[in-house]
C-alpha cells in the first residue's frame, strides 16, 4: 500500500554507521596483538588495519540515497581485512572479528546477505584446515566448527530481526499512509459540512453530551444564538440543551426574547440528539420568525375586524327578515324567499361567529384549575340532549371511573366536548349513536368521543384540522358547518400540553380521542 520513498534515502548513513562499528571491533584487537603479539605482526596487519578505514572514509563521503547494493564491496573489503589481519595472527580473537561484517551483511542484506558472507568466511577459516582435521585440539575445534556456527548463528539472527524491523516499519507506513487519507478525508468533509451550515438562513449549534459547544456558525453574523443566551430569553438555548440532553427533543418551541434596546424577536427551536463518540451530543437549530408572527398576528386582527364588523349587519339583516316573516298575508313565493335568507343570514352569523371564535383563541390565556371531566363530559351530553332525540341519535357515556380529575380549563373542556358532540350527531344518521367517556391512564386523561355516523373518507383525513375545510361529501349533504370546530378543539388541546386525533372510517363511524395531562400544561410530553 502506497510507496515508501524513505527507504533508501539513509542507506550512506547507515553504511556509514554499519561500517564504525566495523573498525570500533577490528580496532582495540588489532591494538591487544600489538601489545601482546608484537612479533606476529607484519605486512598483512597493516593492510588488514588500513583497509577498514579507507572503507570507513569512502562511506562517510557516500551521498545519503546510495543504492545499499554498493556496500556489498564494503563487506567484501571488511572480510578481507579479517582474513589479512588473521594471516599474521591466526588466533581464536582474531578469527572472530568475521562476525562483524557477517552481522552487517544480515542486517543490510538480509538472508541471502547472511548466507554468502558466512559461507565466504566459513571458506577463510578453513583454508588449510584440512591437515587439522586429523586430531583436533580445542583451540582447533573453537576455530573450525564453533566459530562458523557462532557466524551463521549472528547474521541470520541480524536477517531475521531486520525483516522483522522492516515488516513492522512497511506495516506503519502504510497504516500512516492510510490514516492521512482518513484525515484528508474528514477535512473535506469538515469543510463541506462548515461550508452548508454557513450558507443557511437559520443558526446553527451542535454540542456534546456535556452541553459545550462544537460547532456553530454564529461567525456568519448570526443573531439568534446571542439573543438565545441573553438572560431575557426563556427558554435560553442553555436550559434547551439540557433538556435535549435529558432526552427531551424541541420541535418549533416558540422562544420570545426582549433586546437591551426594548424590541423583541421571536425564534422557533428545534433540538435532536445525536450520536457522539463521547456519549450523547445534540444539534439546536433556531429560526427568526419575528417578522411571520407580526403577519400572522396582523391578519388575525384583520379577520378579527373585518368579522365583527360583519357580524352587526348581518344581525340587523337576521332581524328584519324574522320581521317580515311575521307580516301576514305574505304570498307563498315571497315566504319561501324569506326561508332561504333567513337560512343564509344565520349560516353567515355561524360562519362569523366561527372566524371570530377562532381569532380569540390564539389570545386568550387559560384559567388553569382542578376539575373532573365526567362533569363537564356529563354537562355537555345533557346539552346536546334535544338535538340528538330531533336528529334521532342516541346519547350515552362510559364512565369506568369517577371522579376525573385534571388541572385544566373547565370551559374550554367544555367547549371541545360540546363540539365533538355536535359533530357526532350532526353527521350521525337516524337510529344512530353517540358514546362519551373519559379516564386516566397514568399522567394523561383521555375523552373519547365515538359514533356509528357517516364517517370520514380517507382523503378528506389529512385536511381535518385545517381551517374552513369541510369534506366534499359533507358539503354535498347540506349540512351547515364553518369547517373551524376540529381546528379550535385541537388547538385546545394542545395549549393544554395534550393533543387531538381522528380515527374514521367511510359509512360506519368516527372516533375523536383527546388526550391532555392529568397535572396540567408542561407536566409531561404528550406525542403528537
Amino acid at each position: 500500500m502506497g510507496s515508501r520513498p524513505d527507504r533508501d534515502e539513509r542507506a550512506g548513513l547507515r553504511a556509514f554507521r554499519n561500517q564504525l562499528g566495523v573498525v570500533a571491533g577490528i580496532m582495540p584487537v588489532v591494538a591487544f596483538v600489538l601489545v601482546v603479539e608484537r612479533e606476529s605482526v607484519a605486512g598483512l596487519t597493516v593492510v588488514g588495519t588500513a583497509l577498514p578505514l579507507v572503507a570507513l572514509a569512502l562511506t562517510a563521503a557516500a551521498p545519503p540515497a546510495t543504492d545499499p547494493r554498493w556496500f556489498a564491496a564494503v563487506l567484501a573489503v571488511d572480510v578481507a581485512a579479517v582474513a589479512f589481519i588473521r594471516g599474521d595472527v591466526p588466533s581464536i580473537g582474531v578469527s572472530a572479528l568475521f562476525t562483524l561484517p557477517a552481522l552487517w551483511a544480515g542486517y543490510a542484506f538480509g538472508f541471502r546477505g547472511a548466507a554468502v558472507t558466512t559461507g565466504f568466511t566459513v571458506a577463510l577459516l578453513w583454508i588449510g584446515a584440512p591437515g587439522e582435521w586429523d586430531v583436533l585440539d580445542a583451540d582447533d575445534t573453537a576455530r573450525l566448527v564453533s566459530l562458523p556456527l557462532v557466524i551463521a548463528a549472528v547474521s541470520g539472527t541480524a536477517a531475521a530481526l531486520t525483516r522483522r524491523s522492516r515488516a513492522q516499519r512497511d506495516l506503519l507506513h502504510d497504516q500512516a499512509a492510510l490514516l492521512r487519507r482518513r484525515l484528508s478525508e474528514v477535512s473535506e468533509r469538515e469543510e463541506l459540512v462548515r461550508a452548508v451550515i454557513d450558507s443557511v438562513d437559520f443558526d446553527v449549534l451542535a454540542f456534546d453530551g456535556s452541553g459545550r459547544t462544537t460547532v456553530t456558525n454564529r461567525g456568519r453574523g448570526r443573531t439568534a444564538l446571542d439573543d438565545l443566551t441573553a438572560p431575557t430569553a426563556a427558554p435560553g438555548a442553555g436550559e434547551l440543551v439540557r433538556r435535549t440532553l435529558e432526552g427531551t427533543e424541541f420541535e418549533g418551541e416558540i422562544v420570545s426574547v426582549r433586546r437591551p434596546d426594548g424590541s423583541s424577536r421571536t425564534y422557533t427551536v428545534s433540538t435532536r440528539v445525536l450520536p457522539d463518540e463521547g456519549g450523547t451530543g445534540g444539534v439546536l437549530v433556531a429560526r427568526d420568525v419575528t417578522a411571520e408572527r407580526r403577519a400572522l398576528a396582523a391578519r388575525d386582527d384583520l379577520v378579527a375586524s373585518v368579522s365583527h364588523e360583519l357580524r352587526t349587519p348581518t344581525t340587523a339583516v337576521l332581524g328584519s327578515v324574522e320581521l317580515a316573516r311575521e307580516v301576514d298575508g305574505l304570498p307563498a313565493d315571497a315566504e319561501r324567499m324569506l326561508d332561504v335568507a333567513s337560512r343564509n343570514a344565520e349560516r353567515l352569523v355561524e360562519l362569523v361567529g366561527g372566524i371570530l371564535e377562532a381569532a380569540r383563541e390564539e389570545r386568550v390565556d387559560l384559567v388553569l384549575a382542578p376539575c373532573d371531566l365526567l362533569e363537564v363530559i356529563d354537562a355537555a351530553v345533557e346539552a346536546a340532549g334535544p338535538a340528538a332525540r330531533a336528529a334521532g341519535v342516541t346519547l350515552r357515556t362510559t364512565a369506568t371511573e369517577r371522579p376525573v380529575p385534571a388541572i385544566a380549563d373547565a370551559f374550554r373542556m367544555r367547549q371541545v366536548v360540546d363540539n365533538l358532540i355536535s359533530n357526532a350527531v350532526k353527521y350521525n344518521r337516524d337510529g344512530g349513536w353517540v358514546e362519551v367517556g373519559a379516564h386516566t391512564v397514568g399522567e394523561l386523561v383521555w375523552v373519547i368521543v365515538r359514533d356509528d355516523g357517516i364517517g370520514i373518507a380517507d382523503d378528506d383525513q389529512d385536511r381535518l384540522f385545517e381551517r374552513f375545510f369541510r369534506a366534499e361529501r359533507v358539503r354535498s349533504t347540506g349540512i351547515h358547518g364553518t369547517g373551524l370546530g376540529l381546528a379550535i378543539c385541537r388547538q385546545i388541546a394542545r395549549r393544554h400540553g395534550g393533543d387531538l386525533a381522528v380515527v374514521s372510517v367511510l359509512d360506519e363511524g368516527t372516533t375523536v380521542t383527546m388526550t391532555i395531562p392529568t397535572a396540567g400544561p408542561g407536566s409531561t410530553e404528550v406525542d403528537a
